[in-house]
């Protein structure tokens, strides 16, 4: 039987994983994203603060609770464009709001562009970004009508650092630009279908599909695409729709044209995987517009080659496709129901998918199939990760999180796997398992080994669904659709 009583520890192999701390940036009922990005901050803020913020050691002594924020002047498209200052501006209010503490928010440099209603800025932020250590890990947080910047693991106070709320638009997910992470390039999609390029740091940003009106149709997931040797790889975005859709952007590509120009017209029956692309290299976006399936795109993964990017859809497939080709190279199929969540394994020979059929399933990469079937859950499940600190040549350490609130730890190796019994013949339980041209066969629970969790119960880790998981080298990073972010160490022998 299941315990229904949230934890504060709980066992793996190495030890046990201890709930350090708890992290509410702000409240949601809606599901959230949580990325991390490490940067060199400290120095380069506090040079553009022309010597304003001074490294004096430890924060925890000077900012007493609670914080105060400030309202920060919001730029339109083109002023986020020609200069201006984000670091300025948050130097200006800072010094004029200590002189009058009841004072409200400084007046807008410009009308705020439709999408952003306002940023908001912790009162010391020049000075917590000076104190901290040369290399600094963040962590960005999409809930609702807000995007929240804070300090991983979270200050003593456990508030943001800054955050940008929106109008009339609900932030749907959130990717961080890994090439570029200096200013902690961030892309953030919204239910309405616009797209927004914002760096915390600089203040700068830049509207996508500006009301639709290049595909009235919501953003489900977005992603930073990987480098491929070209000088704009840094600048280059993808992202899924609820119609299936997936369009490159370039972020310093001009404006997009109108949509009568550039929405492409898909067949009624299309096929598992469409490209329309441009003729030349125009300089306006769409950079490229794909199509797999007709229900929204749920997860993007990237390879670790940066050769693949694994598209999961609701409609229950798992479409691998290389990247610089644009070529759908390989095609996998749920047992039934959507898939919502995608995982590479570090070494790129295996990916991980959770589905609606409550599944955590094992895909080998390269024709060879399913590979297993991890039954456990009993929900939706919502995220799935490999541990890549616990991963081997051999064995690979993974987990996974639903809707049942529940994590559950998983050890795979092809040693570990109960296979189908010998002699079974293969039969079909369901419509839903008929072959398909150019899909692996969609197998039977007779003839797919399987796969049990390390703890048989699973872990209950907070009190409704966990909306994703990460692994970190120091600990594991829960998050909940409340917005609650759980931080739990590892056992010191684990790394």
């Amino acid at each position: 039987m299941q315990q229904d009583r949230q934890l504060s520890q709980f066992q793996s192999p190495e030890g046990l994983f201890q709930l350090a701390r708890e992290v509410v940036l702000d409240k949601t009922n809606r599901r959230c994203n949580l990325v991390f990005v490490t940067n060199k901050i400290g120095s380069t803020v506090a040079s553009s603060l022309n010597g304003s913020a001074t490294s004096t050691g430890s924060l925890g002594d000077e900012l007493p609770p609670p914080a105060r924020y400030i309202e920060l002047p919001v730029a339109d498209d083109k002023s986020s464009t020609s200069g201006f200052s984000f670091a300025a501006s948050l130097h200006t209010a800072s010094s004029k709001g200590s002189e009058k503490k009841a004072k409200k928010s400084e007046k807008k440099l410009s009308k705020p562009a439709p999408v952003v209603a306002k940023i908001v800025a912790h009162e010391n932020l020049a000075k917590i970004l000076a104190n901290r250590a040369f290399e600094t890990t963040f962590m960005l947080l999409n809930v609702g009508t807000r995007v929240l910047w804070a300090e991983y693991p979270g200050t003593r106070l456990s508030e943001a650092l800054s955050y940008i709320s929106f109008k009339d638009a609900i932030a749907t997910c959130i990717d961080v630009n890994m090439l570029n992470n200096d200013n902690i390039e961030t892309v953030v999609g919204f239910n309405t279908g616009e797209i927004l390029v914002y760096s915390p740091i600089s203040g700068k940003q830049t509207r996508f599909n500006k009301q639709g009106g290049m595909h009235k149709c919501a953003v489900t997931c977005v992603r930073w695409l990987p480098p491929r040797g070209q000088p704009d790889d840094e600048n280059l975005f993808v992202a899924g729709f609820e119609d299936g859709s997936l369009i490159h952007f370039d972020k310093e590509k001009e404006k997009e044209d109108s949509a009568p120009q550039h929405t492409p017209v898909f067949p009624k029956q299309s096929p598992l995987f469409m490209v329309a692309t441009k003729q030349g290299k125009g300089k306006t976006n769409p950079v490229t517009w794909w199509k797999a399936g007709k229900k929204p795109i749920t997860a993007i993964a990237i390879s670790p080659d940066f050769t693949h990017l694994a598209i999961a859809g609701q409609d229950g497939y798992l479409r691998i496709v290389h990247y610089a080709s644009e070529i759908l190279v390989e095609t996998f199929r749920s047992f039934y129901g959507g898939i919502t969540c995608v995982d590479w394994s570090p070494d790129g020979k295996y990916l991980l998918t959770g589905s609606q059929d409550d599944n955590v399933t094992i895909w080998h990469f390269g024709h060879r199939g399913i590979v297993a079937r991890c039954y456990a859950h009993s929900s939706w499940v919502s995220g799935v990760a490999f541990d890549p600190y616990l991963c081997t040549t051999s064995s690979y350490r993974f987990a996974s999180v639903g809707d049942d609130a529940r994590l559950f730890l998983w050890e795979f190796s092809l040693e570990l796997l109960t296979r189908p019994k010998p002699g079974k013949h293969r039969h079909r339980e369901s419509p839903f398992l008929e072959a398909e041209e150019g899909v692996h066969p969609v197998l039977s629970r007779n003839d797919v080994s399987t796969l049990a969790p390390l703890e048989s119960a699973g872990f209950r880790l907070h009190k409704g669904p966990i909306c994703a998981l990460t692994f970190l080298e120091d600990a594991l990073v829960t998050t909940d659709m409340t917005g609650l972010i759980k931080i739990w160490n590892r056992p010191p022998s684990s790394v």
